[in-house]
């Protein structure tokens, strides 16, 4: 009984420290992931020693990192994978392999053997996704150049982080004679995860339509739990880490064809979980180090951000980020983060690096997470865009709007749409998450707002209680899907159109919910194709007849597709 009470008073006491850290860190511009940190070491052992229990602090860091890591791996989806394999895969590898070999080559002119040096830098070559996603939520949000070029490079990283998981026994020098030859271990976690990447496309699919063919949402939600559970237990009976296993729980679950349904319902929670993991972070830190090599600690921060920095600085070139933008996006990734506190915890257990070297380097990461908030202020200088272009609605201050049609993405085709609306008589809004476009719309006149357009508060400021159609006009598939599901879900009520991208694209987002998708070609290829009928001999009339047979002939086959959709799964 004694040890229950003690487990709930931790609980509330970690939760308690989030709760009024997080605000203030907020208010001083810092954001959430400092706010966490910062909590974490006024409750641990350097702070007012509130939880002081070494046993209770690695139980919890433990729990935390298994929770978080299954996130990460939830957001590997496969169109992210597949986007993935082209440059900027190339570019991500190149960002991690540049960096570790230049932190290696550090560590050992300061002395440190090459084992623990190349350990330190496969750590500090990862950046911190939670510190990212936060500024990016702020500035630049998904589907922006810059946003995608950042979250795939941080998506590299974390597909690397298994490759690193498997081999980190092998620099395990230290305890060689203890555990005995590395390479059976090793040998062992690549055939779980080869085992798994097939398991996925084989039996799961199967398994996962069974399971929604019964129909209940909490037989889905207890399939889902039981399968990463399973997950993990295979991978402790195998005396593999239980990291590696929760990593591949979610890119297994994930890679489903309900991953993203299991996603968004992990949403709500990913932002705790993540803070927790900050909190148990914060309570590690130790302070003695730094009091005794203050002057060596600052000046192997400044080397790593310095290093990062010029490094991803430097890569850039070659992406689709603007220039002016490439500075903002480098100080955004130039820290370490999540991933390298994970790696350095994994290397103490595995005997791969010394204690002493640990506490170092889990200092130096927290410190570089520090130093983003003040780069970012100097980065937001060199960048073009004034923060009133990114709250000017043409609303008054918490007014909501009165739309008849809300039009995600103000491109090509959500542009034209708006001006056809809007020269016919009707109310239209249009959210746009690029500075550019979104000076634009309001400068033509239109009632916009500036962010991500998944975010509930957007959708239900632009009027989406009011509204009778959703035109989806962004350039992300994939969020794009994400939108029709939760408006399909919590706006029943709104017609969904959207833009796709192929054909393949048009069945996803009718199986999504979408009443009508258009492909981005296909009006212009029936243009074409009537002109070549009437080039081949076809009089003007017939060929238009023909054209609009055929295009009638599409809707209609769309039209049935959803009706399949929804009579198989009516609670899409």
């Amino acid at each position: 009984m004694a040890d229950s009470n003690s487990l709930l008073l931790n609980i509330f006491i970690y939760l308690l420290a989030g709760l009024l850290a997080v605000p203030s860190a907020r208010r001083l511009g810092l954001g959430p992931v400092f706010g966490y940190l910062f909590a974490g070491i006024l409750i641990g052992p350097w702070g007012l020693a509130l939880i002081r229990d070494v046993e209770t602090i690695e139980l919890f860091s433990r729990f935390s990192t298994v929770l978080l890591l299954f996130l990460i791996g939830l957001q590997a989806t496969p169109d992210r994978i597949n986007r993935l394999l082209g440059d900027l895969f190339s570019l991500g590898l190149l960002q991690f392999f540049l960096t570790t070999i230049v932190v290696t080559l550090v560590a050992m002119l300061i002395g440190h053997p090459w084992h623990h040096a190349l350990v330190a830098g496969l750590a500090l070559s990862m950046s911190s996704e939670a510190v990212a996603k936060h500024a990016f939520d702020e500035r630049y949000p998904t589907g922006s150049a810059v946003t995608e070029t950042g979250y795939q490079l941080l998506l590299t990283q974390s597909m690397l982080l298994v490759a690193v998981v498997v081999i980190l026994p092998l620099f395990a020098f230290d305890n060689a004679l203890a555990e005995g030859n590395p390479w059976p271990k090793i040998i062992k976690g690549c055939l779980v995860v080869a085992v798994f990447g097939v398991l996925a496309h084989v039996a799961l699919r199967q398994a996962f339509r069974y399971v929604v063919s019964i129909g209940l949402d909490e037989v889905f939600a207890a399939f889902a739990v039981l399968l990463a559970i399973g997950v993990l237990l295979i991978v402790d009976a195998m005396e593999l880490p239980l990291e590696l296993g929760a990593l591949l729980s979610g890119l297994l679950l994930v890679r489903s064809e309900y991953g993203a349904a299991i996603r968004i319902a992990t949403n709500p929670f990913t932002g705790l979980l993540v803070g927790m993991f900050f909190i148990s972070t914060g309570m590690q830190i130790d302070f003695a180090t730094f009091i005794r090599k203050p002057l060596e600690t600052f000046a192997l921060v400044a080397l790593l951000v310095i290093a990062k920095a010029w490094i991803i600085r430097n890569i850039l070139r070659y992406s689709s980020v603007p220039r002016q933008q490439r500075i903002w996006l480098t100080t955004v990734l130039a820290q370490s983060g999540e991933l390298a506190f994970v790696v350095i915890a994994l290397a103490v257990t595995y005997q791969a690096i010394p204690d002493k070297l640990a506490a170092q380097l889990v200092l130096v990461i927290a410190l570089s997470m520090l130093t983003t908030p003040l780069l970012l202020f100097y980065a937001a200088r060199r960048d073009t865009l004034p923060a009133i272009q990114q709250s000017d609605t043409g609303l008054d201050d918490g007014e909501q709007a009165d739309s008849q049609v809300i039009v995600a993405g103000f491109g090509r085709m959500g542009r034209v749409v708006s001006h056809l609306l809007k020269e016919n008589g009707f109310r239209a809004v249009v959210i746009d998450h690029n500075p550019d476009r979104f000076t634009q719309l309001r400068t033509e006149g239109f009632v916009g707002f500036y962010g991500n357009v998944l975010r509930p508060d957007l959708l239900e400021a632009a009027g989406a209680e009011s509204a009778n159609v959703l035109v989806v006009a962004i350039d992300d598939p994939e969020a794009a899907i994400d939108l029709i599901r939760h408006v399909h879900r919590e706006y029943p009520h709104i017609k969904l159109l959207s833009r796709a991208v192929d054909t393949e694209g048009e069945h996803r987002l009718l199986r999504s919910g979408a009443d009508r998708a258009y492909g981005e070609t296909f009006e212009t290829a029936l243009l074409i194709g009537e002109d070549v009928l009437e080039l081949v001999g076809m009089s003007p009339l017939d060929a238009q007849a023909v054209a609009e047979q055929y295009r009638d002939n599409a809707l209609e086959q769309q039209a049935q597709l959803a009706k399949a959709t929804f009579d198989i799964n009516p609670k899409l």
